[in-house]
């Protein structure tokens, strides 16, 4: 049995042949950005964001499977990838008849900020525990930002760590706009941060 190729090109015309092992690998590789993604998306709407990440991620990777030569590589797979999981959560949230204003308060403040730091390649023990934490404590505050453009912009460009040329093509903006997004979500991520860390420094 021949070993499978890694790139996401190659994983799709795999599966074009009818490679099942190709869907496996390609969700095994991308199936955790997808729901991450997903659960942002829907934070806030009333849902069960967990849940329906889930059902979300399944959908995404179902229509990849049927097919896979929808993709093009005009754009990179992150980017054309997690621009399907965006339509499948705002299809949910519309679904749900939950859908909140997400274009009414485009660039006002959302609630928290951040830089996340780079994560390393292979950290000690120490090291590994402190970013798990640091994580968790961004991933929490980006469940609070009340604006949820400013929310889908900063999981992109930190988590995803997308370009803002690909953040607008994904939330079909100016890069302004995006570079807005980013702008206000980051002071407000920020504020989150720090009384998170004075929290965490009080568990000392």
């Amino acid at each position: 049995m021949s070993a499978l190729p890694v790139n996401p090109a190659e994983l799709l015309a795999a599966m074009a042949a009818g490679d099942q092992r190709a869907l496996d690998a390609l969700y095994r590789a991308w199936s955790p950005r997808v729901r991450v993604f997903a659960r942002l998306q829907l934070t806030g709407c009333g849902l069960d964001a967990e849940a329906i990440a889930d059902e979300v991620t399944v959908d995404v990777f179902h229509d990849v499977w049927r097919a896979p030569m929808r993709y093009d590589g005009r754009v990179a797979f992150g980017t054309w990838l997690l621009t399907l999981a965006r339509n499948k959560a705002v299809d949910q949230i519309r679904r749900h008849g939950k859908r909140q204003a997400r274009e009414e308060s485009i660039d006002r403040d959302g609630y928290d900020q951040a830089q996340l730091d780079e994560i390393n390649h292979d950290p000690g023990p120490q090291a590994q525990h402190e970013q798990q934490q640091r994580r968790h404590g961004v991933l929490d505050c980006l469940r609070r930002l009340r604006n949820p453009l400013q929310r889908e912009s900063l999981t992109l460009w930190a988590i995803d760590e997308l370009s803002v040329a690909d953040i607008a093509l994904i939330q079909q903006a100016p890069a302004g706009t995006v570079k807005t997004r980013l702008f206000h979500g980051r002071l407000n991520l920020r504020q989150c941060l720090e009384r998170w860390l004075v929290q965490e420094g009080r568990h000392d």
